[in-house]
């Protein structure tokens, strides 16, 4: 199998084709990332370069969906990187208490099968319980609509959740055999949408007081990722707080309209007046 350097006009061919059948904006993520991903899928169809591989995609209906799979991020878990979620109890979640209208409004931005929307989901339950007048909602996203569809589903193998403690486990969530089912009562709290963040942004996501949108900015461009930390300015409330991946730092422009409150936690505190609000979908 030969696969050429990005600039071979047939890889070009492979994303244009995928942007009309998909809508996935490939050019927007990095090179490699992308190359890695559909070097994966051309050994599973033995194609030996991009043009062959693009004669897959183009006779093959199924294809494009195999590729998309391979080329959006699925790694996740219930409670990813417990400090963060320790932060966010004891340092930001506290600043709410007493909110104006009594509703915390969160998005988990590239939410994948749904396992840290439920997470956030506990933790809010939890922390609500002892805010008398004090309620929330979380809006989960993803660009995958198989991933959506499984978060929607909140059932998962028992695997999936051997970190969280007896109690908590048996508090929001229902043994089932080999399987473990998501509370309704905390479905309830969790809307998913299928949503590309590169692509436009409806009006809903708008007038958030948390925003988390950890382990996706790493796969995409310096120019994306730097209109997606205005969009997100635009999208929180004042004193409203972005929270990144481990691994992703806020830096070069986004400074204008976020600053840090936790370095090591990744978590950032809107500028009142920055960013730009979401753009009305077509």
């Amino acid at each position: 199998m030969t696969v050429k350097k990005e600039d071979d006009p047939d890889f070009n061919h492979i994303l244009a084709y995928l942007l009309r059948v998909k809508g996935f904006v490939g050019h927007s993520y990095k090179p490699n990332y992308i190359k890695r991903r559909i070097a994966v899928r051309m050994r599973s169809t033995g194609s030996e370069n991009y043009r062959q591989y693009l004669g897959v995609l183009e006779k093959d209906p199924q294809e494009p969906s195999h590729l998309l799979d391979r080329l959006t991020i699925h790694v996740t878990e219930f409670f990813r990187d417990p400090s963060v979620y320790k932060a966010l109890e004891e340092k930001i979640l506290p600043g709410f208490e007493g909110l104006k209208g009594g509703r915390l409004r969160v998005w988990c931005a590239g939410c994948s099968t749904g396992e840290e929307a439920y997470s956030v989901a506990v933790l809010l339950k939890e922390w609500t319980a002892t805010q008398p007048g004090l309620s929330f909602e979380i809006l989960a996203t993803d660009i995958d609509m198989a991933s959506v569809k499984t978060a929607e589903k909140g059932d998962y193998p028992v695997e999936a959740v051997k970190a969280i403690p007896r109690p908590r486990l048996a508090r929001w969530f229902r043994t089932a055999g080999p399987r473990v089912l998501v509370s309704q009562d905390l479905k309830h709290q969790v809307r998913f949408k299928v949503q590309d963040l590169l692509g436009k942004w409806e009006p809903v996501f708008s007038d958030f007081h948390l925003i988390l949108c950890r382990n996706l900015l790493i796969y995409l461009t310096g120019p994306q990722q730097q209109r997606l930390y205005e969009q997100f300015a635009g999208s929180l409330l004042p004193e409203g707080c972005l929270i990144l991946g481990l691994t992703e730092t806020l830096l070069g422009p986004a400074r204008r309209f976020f600053h840090c409150v936790d370095v090591k936690h990744r978590v950032y505190r809107v500028i009142s007046g920055a960013g730009t609000a979401p753009a009305t979908g077509e």
